[in-house]
This record gives structure tokens, sequence and C-alpha cells, in this order.
């Protein structure tokens, strides 16, 4: 009965090799991860030291009293107990080669704003919270509808004070973001092998270039795109008439915006081996834009987390009423306080809060 030993020369070769092997594989994969971290976007996150006061206003116009005052975001903390994490999709037209039904513009706007939140203790009891592209917000910049703050103002960026806005609105600090433009949801989708769509009629809407049959249907990136952006969604009844969808408005869209991207956060958990995961996220790398703070390590673990999210993810409403600028824009505006509703979901009490405890 033979016997192989670490001593038999054979077996250290074999093993010499396997080693190789191993080592090879590991640093391919390695080699991949850090090729499609390199092609993320980055950005420097500027953060406010203080907030400028105004001199009174003995006459404030009615926008003045709309919303609440811009408060000095909190910072993020390791010992606030949660993670929180924006996702940005913009509606730049950077990467798209035909602008037709979809308008050209410089820069980005927000388009879809997620804000997911986490305690660490238990990760089973995310939340996610969305916040209509309209609605209508004080900024370190003034008043203004929150999708115009990827402009950026007074020496900050965009994502900066995209993300200043966020906090100030809701109590919390975001420890890191996500921004993924146009061509980026449909390079998503595409590589994850589609978007079940489904409809109890044709649908279609000419400007976003939407035309879909009846039934469910698992859409491309482009047909997807188009049901997202969709805001005039049109059905064929059964008489061959074309009418507009009931309900259908920029909060419709958002739903719709919301409900995909959770879906698609779902599924990052669900590639049948490593190399297909890194052959995405090489697919959809220089469509995403990340702040300098987010690592690696931190990026791979996040995404992680995400598989199943959508079977313990808490969805919080914020319930907003039609609001008229003084300058005649149409925007919403939150009918409750937004930090409250949160924290009557998420039970954490966070540094910002504890701060403004202690002050009054």
């Amino acid at each position: 009965m033979s016997r192989f030993s670490l001593s038999d020369g054979r077996t250290r070769w074999v093993l010499f090799v396997l080693a190789i092997g191993l080592f090879g594989v590991m640093g391919w994969f390695a080699a991949s991860a850090f090729r499609a971290w390199n092609d993320v976007g980055r950005f420097d996150r500027d953060r406010l030291e203080s907030v400028a006061a105004e001199e009174p206003n003995e006459n404030p116009s009615p926008d003045d009293t709309a919303v609440p005052e811009f408060r000095l975001p909190p910072i993020p903390s390791a010992k606030d107990g949660i993670d929180t994490f924006l996702m940005v999709g913009t509606d730049s037209r950077d990467a798209l080669d035909d602008l037709e039904g979809f308008g050209d513009f410089e820069g980005a706007r927000a388009d879809v704003l997620l804000l997911l939140i986490r305690p660490r203790n238990n990760q089973s009891n995310a939340a996610i919270v969305s916040l209509p592209r309209d609605l209508w917000v004080a900024t370190p910049c003034g008043q203004m509808r929150i999708n115009d703050t990827l402009q950026g103002c007074q020496d900050m960026n965009g994502e900066s004070t995209l993300l200043a806005t966020v906090e100030s609105l809701t109590g919390l600090g975001v420890d890191h973001v996500a921004i993924v433009d146009m061509a980026g949801f449909q390079e998503v989708v595409d590589r994850l092998g589609g978007y079940e769509i489904c409809v109890e009629n044709p649908v279609r809407d000419s400007k976003a270039k939407l035309d879909l049959p009846a039934g469910c249907h698992l859409a491309d990136g482009a047909d997807t795109l188009a049901w997202l952006r969709s805001r005039n969604t049109q059905e064929q009844l059964e008489d061959g008439r074309w009418v507009r969808m009931d309900g259908v408005n920029d909060l419709t869209r958002n739903e719709r915006q919301r409900q995909f991207l959770v879906d698609m956060l779902g599924r990052l958990g669900n590639f049948r081996d490593p190399s297909e995961a890194l052959e995405t996220a090489e697919a959809i790398a220089p469509f995403v834009t990340v702040d300098n703070e987010l690592g690696l390590t931190q990026a791979v673990s996040l995404a992680w987390s995400m598989r199943g999210l959508d079977d313990d993810l808490t969805e919080i409403d914020i319930p907003v009423q039609d609001y008229q600028t003084q300058a005649g824009a149409q925007v919403l505006i939150a009918a409750v306080d937004i930090e409250s509703v949160i924290a009557d979901v998420i039970a954490v009490e966070t540094v910002g809060q504890s701060e403004r405890q202690a002050a009054g």
C-alpha cells in the first residue's frame, strides 16, 4: 500500500503547481477587480463647517417658509449605529448617442434619489427612502428642486451639495454615495439578463420611446429605461383607443424607479460564478461615480450585503403635496417632517440628533 508524504518529491511538486495555479486564479480575480474599480469615477467630498447666516427678511416670500431651513448636516460616525448609502440615478446625456425624446443639456440632474439605511446590529432590518426629484428643499445655495443640487454652488461640487442637502433633510449623515448615469442603467439591465415589466394593456410613450405589449415582458436596457422615464404613459384599451394611464405622474415614475433599483440590488448575489460578477462590474464601472472615501473592500462588502435585499426591506414613504413657487414653478413639498418619519422606522440616535438635543 503506497502512501504520499510531504517529503515525497512528486508530492511537493504537485503542491507547488496547485499553489501557483491557486494564486494565479486569485491574482487574476484581484487584477480584474482592481481594473474595474479603477474605471469607477470619483469625486472629492466637501463638508460644510458652518452655514452662512442670512439677514432676516422683514417681508418673507411664501417660498421662505415653505420648507424647513437648511441645517448643518450631521457627520457620519462609526458610533451612530447605522450605515447610510445614497444611490442616485442621473439624467446625464453624456453617454447617449440618440437624444431624441430626452433633450440636451450640459451636466446632470438627480432623477432617482434612494437612501438606504441599515442598522449595523441588524442587517435584515434595512429601510429605503425615496425622495422625489421635484421635491422643493432648502440647500446650501438657497431653495430649489432637489434634483438641481447636482449643479453645485458656492465652491461646492454638485455631489457634495446634493449630499449636504439630503443630510440636512433627513437628519442622517450619509456614509457613501454611488451615482449611475442613464446609459449605466441600460448596461446594468442588459448584464443582469433584463427586467420584467408587467402591464395589463399595451403601453406607449413617444417621448420616452416606450412601446411594450400587454402582459409580462422581459425588457432589455433600452426598454427598461423608457419605462422608468415615462411621464405620459398611454395604454391601449380593447376598442383600440389610446388613453393616458390612470394615476400616472412624476411620483408614479419615481415609484417605478424605486422598484427597479431594489430589484437590481437584490439580484447582485445571483451570479453563477465570480467571473460573471467581475464581467458585470467591468461593464458598468465606467458609468458609476462614488465618493473618494469608499474603498474597494467596502464596496464589495456592500454589494454582498445587498443579496436578497427586497425580502427584508422596509420602504419609507414621504407624503408630499403640490406647491407653486413664487417664480411659478410647479414642485412638491414634504407634507411631514422627513426626519421624524425616518426616525419612527429606524430608531437610531445619530450624532447630529444628540448634538441638537444637548443644545436644546
